[in-house]
């Protein structure tokens, strides 16, 4: 049987990549690809997809899945739970349900 860390790395990695890709879609809105054809709304939409991006790249890089030394933190429970809290507050879906529960199967271990 896994070790629940290994777990928790492997939800925390497709949670954040979840959370790259759920950006990315959000972000096209206002190319027109996205159900919102008002652009102020579109524009919100870009803004949210980009938060959503960064911040899922945090989480991949505090993993350590991607080595960007600048968004890199402390692999801590608190921290990928507060991270993954971000992610749903900017629309993250089911890649910030991955992390929360990443996070806190690291709080079992």
């Amino acid at each position: 049987m896994a070790d629940l860390k290994e777990i928790s790395k492997i939800l925390v990695m497709l949670g954040g990549i979840l959370g790259v890709i759920f950006g990315i879609m959000k972000a096209l809105l206002i190319t027109g690809w996205g159900w919102v054809s008002f652009p102020l709304l579109a524009l919100g939409g870009v803004v949210e997809g980009i938060i959503l991006i960064v911040v899922s790249l945090i989480v991949l890089a505090t993993s350590g899945i991607v080595k960007i030394p600048a968004l890199k933190f402390d692999n801590n429970w608190i921290i990928l739970l507060i991270l993954g809290i971000v992610m749903w507050i900017f629309g993250g879906d089911l890649g910030s349900i991955l992390v929360i529960v990443g996070a806190i199967l690291l709080v079992v271990k």
